[in-house]
C-alpha cells in the first residue's frame, strides 16, 4: 500500500516480532478482509510437520472476527500438503511468490480484492515484494528460526540485510539535509 518507489516495492507497510503481535485490530479498521500468511518461518518452523496450536487458534480468532485466512508458500514438500490439507482455510504452494500468479490465485479463493488483504511473512524478496506489487497491506515478522531454512532462502537474508543497510544509509543521509 505504500510502495510509491521502486525500492519501497521490498519494505513492508509494517514489521512485527511474530504473527502474534500483529495488530489485527488495526487492520480490520484499514478495511482488511482477509489475511494470507507465509508458511515457512512465519507460521511454522522450516521443516516441521505441523502448525502449533497457538497458530490454529490465531487462525480461528481472525476467522471468528470476519476476517478471511489463507496460506501461501513456495515449499514444495508433500508433508506440509499433509497438515494443512485437513485445515478449513484457503492453501496454495509451490507458489513461486514474488510471482504474482499465486497471489492473484489466493484472492480469487478468498474473494477480496488486492486492497482487501494483507500478506503476513518473513521474507522481503518473496512474501513482501510480491505482495507490494498487488498493493496488497504487507507485514513483515521475523522469521521464527532464521538457522532452520531453506539453502536459497539463506541467500535472500544476505540480499535482505544489504537492503535494509541500504535504507538506514539513505535515511541517516537525509536526515542530515
Amino acid at each position: 500500500m505504500t510502495c510509491s518507489s521502486f525500492l519501497g516495492r521490498f519494505f513492508p507497510d509494517e514489521r512485527a516480532a511474530t504473527v502474534e503481535d500483529v495488530n489485527y485490530d488495526k487492520l480490520v479498521n484499514l478495511g482488511i478482509k482477509a489475511v494470507i500468511f507465509d508458511l515457512d518461518n512465519t507460521i511454522a518452523k522450516w521443516g516441521d510437520d505441523s502448525l502449533a496450536e497457538e497458530i490454529i487458534e490465531l487462525f480461528e480468532r481472525l476467522t471468528s472476527r470476519g476476517l478471511k485466512v489463507g496460506i501461501l508458500s513456495n515449499s514444495r514438500r508433500e508433508t506440509i500438503e499433509d497438515f494443512i490439507i485437513d485445515l478449513p482455510f484457503p492453501h496454495l504452494f509451490n507458489a513461486n511468490k514474488p510471482s504474482l500468479k499465486g497471489f492473484r490465485s489466493m484472492l480469487a479463493e478468498l474473494n477480496v480484492s488486492p486492497e482487501e488483504a494483507a500478506m503476513i511473512g518473513d521474507q522481503l524478496f518473496t512474501d513482501v515484494l510480491g505482495a507490494n506489487r498487488l498493493d496488497m497491506y504487507t507485514i513483515r515478522v521475523e522469521p521464527i528460526d532464521p538457522e532452520r531454512e531453506y539453502r536459497f532462502t539463506k541467500v535472500n537474508r544476505i540480499g535482505e540485510k544489504v537492503l535494509l543497510f541500504l535504507r538506514e544509509v539513505y535515511r541517516s543521509l537525509c536526515r542530515l539535509k
